[in-house]
């Protein structure tokens, strides 16, 4: 056995058990209610983009808008999930895949249309790992029938009648493009 290789190999094995226990400690942070519990994984200027394409910039932010949320709309729901992959990008920095799913108060199981996909970006820092990005995407397969893409076609309209119609992500294009 190539030494270099066995020892590869044992750092994947313990960083894939360190990512494993930082999501499980997302997810105890959600099931306890508090948003500080909830942020505590993230490095303090750890990025998070929810399913619906709000953009929370660091630990504090995102604490306190969930704190919120779990005071009124999520109260007493439960997250679900699991690490379905993980691989170093370099000894500092890794990415890992999850999916999850929202059991909401009073259910026993998660809710179909809150079944998400998430991409986390981990890094170390000082020795200790912290999620540095977090994405949120539900699963809304597009075309997968008739009827989902009706749904899709019929979310997209609603969304351009009833939405904001100032667009955060535009403004935010066109103010880079202008900016020397």
């Amino acid at each position: 056995m190539n030494p270099e290789t066995s020892q590869s190999t044992i750092s994947q094995a313990t960083g894939e058990a360190v990512f494993r226990a930082l999501y499980q400690q997302l997810m105890d942070g959600w099931n306890e209610g508090s948003g500080a519990a909830f942020a505590t994984p993230f490095a303090e200027d750890g990025d998070l983009i929810g399913f619906d394409g709000t953009h929370l910039k660091g630990r504090r932010e995102i604490a306190q808008f969930h704190q919120g949320l779990f005071e009124t709309y999520l109260k007493g729901s439960r997250l679900v999930g699991q690490v379905t992959s993980s691989r170093f990008l370099s000894p500092n920095a890794a990415l890992i895949h999850a999916v999850g799913g929202t059991v909401m108060r009073g259910k026993s199981a998660p809710s179909p249309e809150r079944d998400s996909i998430q991409t986390l970006v981990l890094r170390k820092h000082n020795g200790e790992w912290r999620i540095a990005a977090f994405q949120n995407t539900r699963v809304r397969p597009m075309g997968a029938s008739f009827i989902g893409a009706l749904i899709w076609i019929f979310s997209d309209w609603l969304w351009k009648l009833f939405g904001p119609k100032k667009r955060p992500i535009q403004t935010e294009i066109i103010a880079r493009k202008d900016s020397p």
